[in-house]
């Protein structure tokens, strides 16, 4: 988890995406839960961890299980595919929100995503959520 890279000084990355702008649960209305993906501080970007909180979390974490088995990067997981509405769209926007990609607005869901790096000791904001506001 988290609090162990730390402790060893591994440098990560960490996405958080809450349930309530993901539209199956939006859908579904059960917007209580989260996303949280942990990957390596480097181009590849391989999963480190997850953990996955609220309905259909199975689904989430089974195609991240997937990548972590075969010690691929996220790039795979983020480009595919997916259905909508599904859970499994909320991994892949995490997943790009890593990648400087998403289409979730981080000045419009400030307190529902976060996308930060630890590296030395240091917490780096990945996706600054009070910069990106239109003009």
């Amino acid at each position: 988890n988290e609090q162990q890279l730390r402790e060893r000084g591994i440098p990560h990355r960490v996405v958080k995406v809450d349930y309530s702008v993901i539209a199956r649960a939006i859908a579904m209305r059960k917007t209580r839960g989260f996303i949280k993906i942990l990957v390596t501080h480097d181009y590849a970007m391989r999963i480190l961890g997850m953990r996955v909180v609220g309905e259909h979390a199975s689904s989430a974490i089974q195609a991240v299980a997937y990548l972590i088995h075969t010690q691929q990067g996220i790039r795979e997981l983020a480009d595919m595919m997916h259905p909508h509405p599904s859970i499994i769209e909320g991994v892949q926007e995490a997943l790009r929100m890593l990648l400087n990609k998403s289409i979730y607005k981080p000045y419009i869901f400030k307190d529902r995503l976060k996308c930060y790096a630890y590296e030395n000791g240091s917490v780096i904001l990945l996706n600054d959520l009070t910069d990106d506001e239109p003009l």
